[in-house]
């Protein structure tokens, strides 16, 4: 199955579980904080509540009365694993998500990435994966936390901005639903959703679900 890769003026990519597979790297890393904290995992429903929020969110929910200081050395024991978790499994960009960049990149259109990914993670997903490739640094949205997290459409409000395309005019690349809400919500034209096996589908007909990145064609970009 194929779906032609629509026209656009402009692209918003999310990153995790979108442009890079890492659910499983991801999952272990908060299973191992949680099990620090509260002596138990995640459960599925608990992440899935937490899935597309900022670190912070996630360690207000896990540890509500721990001070500042404890909270922030919480997330870097998360996001520290979570790296060493990634190199050992020696992830690389999604299935088929190298062939697309390029050709969005050859034809000159405007991409941004829009992640809820922490600062201290972009910075090392940019050099690691040659983000720089495809995308301007000025057009990496990652780490804000003088915002709402998805599923508001600020940050893709942001990413638009940064590229400068109107909403209507924008298609955006997302895997998790508050990410979907949040694009929709922002007015995009269309979202692209990397569908997981087994996560419910949403219906709406501004929402083209495909598996992976290798189902789109670049014809007639």
């Amino acid at each position: 199955m194929s779906f032609p890769l629509p026209s656009a003026d402009g692209y918003v990519f999310d990153f995790n579980c979108t442009l890079f597979w890492d659910s499983d790297e991801n999952r272990r890393a908060w299973d191992s904080t949680s099990e620090r904290i509260r002596g138990r995992a995640l459960s599925d429903e608990e992440y899935s509540l937490l899935n597309g929020r900022t670190d912070g969110e996630t360690i207000d929910y896990l540890a509500p009365h721990a001070s500042k200081e404890e909270k922030d050395g919480l997330v870097l024991y998360k996001e520290t694993l979570y790296r060493s978790f990634c190199i050992e499994s020696g992830l690389t960009l999604s299935p088929g998500a190298e062939r697309v960049l390029h050709a969005l990149k050859e034809r000159g259109l405007p991409m941004a990435i829009a992640s809820s990914a922490p600062r201290i993670n972009m910075d090392w997903y940019i050099p690691e994966y040659r983000l720089e490739r495809f995308f301007d640094k000025g057009r990496i949205i990652a780490g804000r936390t003088d915002i709402p997290s998805k599923p508001d459409p600020a940050i893709f409000r942001l990413a638009m901005r940064a590229i400068g395309t109107d909403p209507e005019r924008t298609v955006v690349f997302e895997d998790s639903a508050s990410g979907v809400k949040g694009a929709l919500a922002a007015g995009a034209m269309m979202v692209i959703r990397i569908l997981e096996p087994g996560a419910p589908s949403i219906r709406d007909p501004r929402i083209v679900e495909i598996s992976s990145f290798e189902e789109l064609t670049a014809e007639g970009l």
